[in-house]
């Protein structure tokens, strides 16, 4: 019986179900089902949007002695406005930036200016009147709503850059303004402490740069009943620790031909550490068996550093031939180079019979079109970075930063099987739909990283888990054991100082 046919059955068992992301017009549709459904009026609406996010500022910063709230023009200024009536309400000394002037204000948003300027908030029109930033004030960014797009204009760019110049904390009201709601794209935009969102979460917090200028994100239905979310399609899934499947305890008559084979493939001249590496996390993961094709000269040192691992050396895609008959997954790009030797493993890796998966340099192969051109396979995982992502479209990589979900998908739709996009909010694009994953820290930004995750997911795979499942498991494990492997700082974090905390984690 080969080793695929005795892999152990994975039967998933979330805890918990992934928190939906809408889309800025989802969630437009969300307020209207709100408003008409349950019979709650706009203004009453935004009024307990106001206190939601003012009683998180109270919450987060009980020692507030001022609050400087920005305000524009649309729901996202009314939201700050009663902010500030509250403030004022309360003795809390108020200054309200007023970015669009009075007469331009209409609806909600108007009554809660006349709300702030009855209790008695002071309202300016230009920043150069707003008061100095003293000890223990707190900025309130209520300038843009989910409706931006573009580049900011004035005087939304001049309050923007004070905001984030200003040196003291800052909430953002529903997201920071100048991030696209959608795709996480920002150009210029407000870096906040907190953002307090509402009715649903928006995509874009939890994409591109979204994670990076969101500070800790603050969810509040404002009362949306429970069946009004089903009626609404969301833009994707974002999974967290307690919605992810997991491996099955192991039982007491366990061997190792149950976990997998996985097979690493790569380690060009003076890349052998890669292929080591992607190895090495193969085999902390789980794998009862792994397998290292690579470079002769690479065989001594792998076997130093870890004989577990069975290091075979091959001189052409010819000696791999016969290899790729063992293992149960076969990943490849770890330190792959792309030499003729290069593209030679990855033409007969890329046809064997094993689920296989892909990274860096296997993908930058596979975008020059001369390996492996026109193939699809359901059973591949496909791991680009940013750069990995354009060069298999052929785009650019701003074009892929303006909407990683759009290119996830892009990339899933012509190469097939599992695409995860990688980044601070990681998007797992497949057959069933797209995932969005927030794991990790700035100290992962160095060498080495990309091939752990690459032989973490192999791992997964080769235990018997589906691949959307063992992409999702796979990224969030590579995260959070960077973040413990961070705990006493980012700077100098190394890929192997990983491996213990993975190996801790998979149990």
């Amino acid at each position: 019986m080969s080793d695929t046919m005795e892999r152990q059955n994975f039967a998933p068992t979330p805890a918990a179900e992934p928190q939906i992301l809408y889309s800025a017009a989802a969630v437009r549709q969300l307020d209207q089902l709100v408003i008409n459904q349950q019979k709650i009026p706009g203004l009453a609406l935004m009024k307990r949007a106001g206190r939601a996010a003012f009683g998180c500022l109270r919450h987060r910063w009980p020692e507030v002695a001022e609050i400087q709230v920005f305000c524009g023009g649309g729901n996202n200024g009314g939201d700050g406005y009663v902010i500030a009536g509250l403030a004022a309400q309360r003795q809390i000394p108020v200054t309200v930036f007023m970015g669009v002037p009075v007469e331009k204000l209409k609806g909600e948003a108007l009554e809660a200016y006349g709300f702030a300027e009855r209790e008695g908030a002071e309202l300016v029109s230009t920043i150069d009147a707003m008061p100095a930033v003293g000890k223990n004030t707190v900025l309130v960014d209520a300038l843009l709503g989910t409706g931006f797009s573009g580049a900011l204009r004035s005087p939304v760019d001049a309050a923007v850059a004070h905001i984030n110049g200003a040196g003291v904390p800052v909430l953002a009201v529903d997201l920071p303004s100048g991030l696209n709601a959608d795709s996480g794209f920002a150009e210029q935009a407000v870096s906040a402490d907190v953002t307090v969102t509402f009715i649903g979460r928006k995509a874009g917090l939890f994409l591109g740069r979204g994670p990076a200028l969101t500070g800790d994100v603050v969810f509040d239905d404002l009362g949306a009943a429970a069946e009004i979310y089903p009626q609404v399609q969301g833009m994707l899934l974002r999974h967290t620790a307690e919605s992810l499947a997991r491996l099955p305890a192991r039982t007491a008559d366990s061997y190792k031909n149950q976990f997998g084979h996985v097979m690493i493939v790569g380690g060009d001249h003076g890349f052998g550490g890669a292929a080591m590496m992607a190895a090495e996390a193969a085999a902390r993961t789980g794998s009862g068996l792994i397998s290292l094709a690579t470079r002769p000269e690479h065989v001594v040192a792998s076997l130093t550093r870890r004989p577990e691992v069975m290091a075979h050396p091959v001189v052409s895609g010819q000696e791999l031939e016969p290899l790729l008959e063992m293992p149960s997954v076969i990943a490849v790009g770890p330190g792959l180079g792309r030499s003729p030797w290069s593209e030679q493993l990855l033409a007969r890796a890329g046809r064997a019979q094993a689920a296989l998966v892909l990274d860096a340099d296997a993908l930058n192969i596979l975008a020059g079109g001369r390996v492996l051109a026109g193939i699809k396979r359901d059973d591949w995982v496909l791991t680009p970075h940013i750069g990995e992502a354009a060069r298999l479209l052929q785009v650019s990589n701003a074009e892929v930063n303006a909407d990683p979900v759009a290119a996830a998908r892009a990339i899933q739709e012509k190469f097939s099987g599992v695409v995860i996009l990688k980044g601070a909010g990681t998007v797992i694009a497949h057959r069933e739909g797209a995932d969005v994953i927030n794991t990790g820290n700035p100290g992962m930004a160095s060498g080495g990283m990309g091939d752990l995750l690459t032989g973490v997911i192999a791992s997964l795979i080769g235990q018997g888990m589906a691949l959307p499942q063992a992409a999702r498991l796979g990224v969030w494990l590579h995260g959070e054991a960077g973040n413990r492997a961070a705990a006493d700082g980012q700077r100098g974090l190394l890929a192997t100082d990983l491996l213990p905390h993975i190996r801790a984690l998979v149990d």
